[in-house]
């Protein structure tokens, strides 16, 4: 990996973390495409995230330990552990596609999310019958896997409980933690020699993406969090857009 490339990675990490940090979510929605649409495959892209990821969830972990509540964490970790392999095993196969209609696939599954965020609401409640539970965590297992975006499943699932605000952001990280591990092992399993250098050049943009993640908490606190939202969710459509339509808008 070049110079350049090392810029331009660092860049668009230092941006999504930003967004991360004021608005609490949209890391790897942001990064991922951003990193394709860049000239890096989707296995480097997932690999070039994992690490900053697994830093930052190690510090966030820490500092919620007194609310994880590991009876909540544990059984929904097992199932992501089943579908995790499942979805690195479709992450080789799309590896292997042609990129314009892996930057397709991305932008489908990218709008999918987006518009099950805007529309999908439920009523919140104490429990969920535990099928619901074997549907979100094996579904964020897979997407994790295959795309880095494990997350989406898991918020419909925490949106339709009634937790307090930092029980919610405790499971997220202690869970996501379990995981990442896991990831990271298996993504150089099945990938090998392709993501080692996207691995090493996650390892030296950590400390760039704990800077912008510092910054962008400063913003989120400064700015309406709902109207930096509403600006990201459409930063994310048109991105998705813009995947999907790729082959129209390319030119020579």
């Amino acid at each position: 990996m070049g110079i350049e490339q090392f810029i331009i990675a660092a860049i668009i990490l230092f941006f999504s973390s930003m967004i991360q940090a004021m608005i609490g979510f949209a890391f790897n929605l942001i990064s991922i495409p951003l990193l394709i649409w860049s000239g890096f495959s989707l296995a480097e892209s997932v690999a070039l995230t994992s690490i900053p990821i697994l830093v930052q969830l190690i510090i966030n972990t820490w500092k919620l330990h007194d609310d994880v509540v590991w009876s909540d964490v544990l059984p929904s970790a097992a199932i992501r552990y089943v579908t995790l392999p499942m979805g690195i095993a479709m992450l080789y196969f799309i590896n292997n596609l042609d990129t314009t209609l892996i930057k397709q696939l991305v932008g489908v599954m990218l709008l999918l999310i987006v518009l099950t965020q805007i529309f999908v609401s439920f009523k919140p409640r104490e429990t969920l019958h535990f099928i619901w539970n074997i549907l979100a965590f094996g579904m964020s297992g897979i997407m994790l896997g295959m795309i880095g975006m494990g997350g989406p499943p898991v918020v419909l699932w925490l949106m339709a409980h009634e937790w307090s605000a930092r029980r919610t952001r405790a499971f997220i990280s202690a869970l996501f933690l379990m995981a990442a591990p896991v990831q990271i092992a298996l993504l150089y399993w099945k990938l090998g020699d392709e993501v080692s250098d996207a691995f090493l050049c996650g390892i030296t943009a950590t400390p760039i993406v704990i800077i912008s993640a510092l910054i962008g908490v400063k913003i989120g606190n400064t700015f309406d969090r709902e109207k930096l939202k509403k600006a990201v969710m459409i930063f994310l459509f048109l991105t998705a857009i813009m995947s999907i339509l790729s082959p129209y808008l390319s030119y020579k």
